[in-house]
Formats: C-alpha cells, sequence, structure tokens
C-alpha cells in the first residue's frame, strides 16, 4: 500500500502518527524527498535574495553558471552555500517540505584540484530546471 497525504489537521496528524506507531513493525515509511513546482514555489517564495539571484542566473543558464559568468556579472559568491542552507532549513521549520531535501543548486568545484576548493560554477539537476522555471515564473 503507498500512501500520499496532503493537508490535514494538527489532531489528524497526531492521531495518524500514533497509528503508525502501533503498527511501525509491519510498515515501512519513506519520506519524499522530491521536488515539485509545489514546494519549489515555496522554496522562491522564502528564498533570501542572494538565493533567488542565483537561481534565476542558473535557470537562465539552462541549469548552469559558471563562476566566472557570475563574478563578471557583479554577483558576489562568498555565500550563495550559507544562503541556500538557510532557505532549505527554513523549508523544513516552516513545514513546507521535509528534512534532508536535496538542494535544488549545488556548487560544482574544480575536478583538477579538488583541494583548492574553488567554486567553478553552479548547477541544477536537468530534471529540476522545467519545476524551478515555473515556480520563478509564478
Amino acid at each position: 500500500m503507498r500512501l500520499v497525504i496532503e493537508g490535514g489537521s494538527a489532531a489528524f496528524e497526531e492521531k495518524l502518527l500514533a497509528l503508525f506507531a502501533e503498527h511501525r513493525d509491519e510498515l515501512t515509511v519513506e519520506t519524499d524527498r522530491e521536488w515539485t513546482v509545489e514546494r519549489a514555489k515555496d522554496f522562491v517564495r522564502i528564498a533570501t535574495p542572494p538565493v533567488r539571484t542565483l537561481l534565476n542566473d542558473v535557470l537562465h543558464g539552462g541549469g548552469y553558471r559558471a563562476a566566472s559568468d557570475l563574478r563578471d556579472m557583479g554577483r558576489d559568491l562568498a555565500g550563495p552555500s550559507i544562503s541556500l542552507t538557510k532557505t532549505l532549513t527554513k523549508g523544513v521549520v516552516d513545514g513546507l517540505w521535509p528534512s534532508g531535501m536535496p538542494a535544488p543548486i549545488t556548487a560544482d568545484y574544480g575536478r583538477e584540484k579538488p583541494q583548492n576548493k574553488k567554486v567553478e560554477g553552479y548547477r541544477m539537476a536537468a530534471e529540476l530546471v522545467p519545476i524551478f522555471t515555473v515556480a520563478a515564473e509564478g
């Protein structure tokens, strides 16, 4: 049996979790950590301004933006990873998505000298580009 439950009151959630706990030996519970348009819209809504700017830059690049391009555009690359983490954490705290959601944008580090940890660009998985494009437009 596969269930997806959205919405519901706090009382309903409490009763459902108690029922799950009662039957936990019989169940396998998986957390949905997939990006949907709705979650992406929430991400855009709560994102810090630097994250929204980075998101738009990556989307306009078709899912990738080289760090050199971003620097040429005057973008600050000092803290996007921290801002991304803050946005993801806020979404968990606000109940918009579960803990452990993958970051929609990741830093791409050079392979020649990985010990340098210099960001060469920012990447979004190809399957997320259309989802976040819709979210950013709306």
